[in-house]
């Protein structure tokens, strides 16, 4: 039986998006915003957003709280930053609360700037390298 895979994901500036598609070319699965409800059980659900003011988006957050843990069987965590913080902490308590299983693999790419669009050759490697870990998993 097929995997099944979704992409959602918050971006104020625009590099998330970037990111979120980048991951939807490899895994051949269109990455939607997180205004598009999961509606049928997926196996994988890569999950992602920026960092604002040291913190996840409050909308992600909502969005995190209304998972149906029957629809998402492991989450991915994926996002961007201009700093050294990410969405995983927060964004893992409440996915824990919920008893929605987290991957052990994740991607955050530091040093995006709002609007810069700046995702290096390296970190575009990065990308191919967390698709291979998740899809041999």
């Amino acid at each position: 039986m097929a995997i099944m895979d979704a992409i959602r994901y918050y971006s104020r500036t625009g590099n998330t998006e970037k990111l979120a598609n980048m991951l939807a070319d490899q895994l051949n699965v269109k990455a939607e915003t997180i205004d598009t409800p999961i509606t049928d059980t997926v196996d994988r659900l890569f999950l992602g957003g920026g960092v604002y003011n040291m913190s996840a988006d409050k909308h992600l957050k909502e969005y995190a709280k209304d998972l149906d843990p029957t629809k998402v069987k492991e989450v991915y965590l994926f996002g961007t930053s201009g700093s050294v913080f990410t969405i995983e902490k927060q964004i893992s308590k409440i996915l824990d609360k919920k008893k929605i299983p987290i991957a052990d693999q994740h991607l955050f790419l530091h040093g995006v700037m709002p609007k810069m669009g700046n995702i290096s050759s390296h970190q575009q490697k990065e990308v191919t390298d967390f698709v291979k870990g998740a899809v041999t998993q």
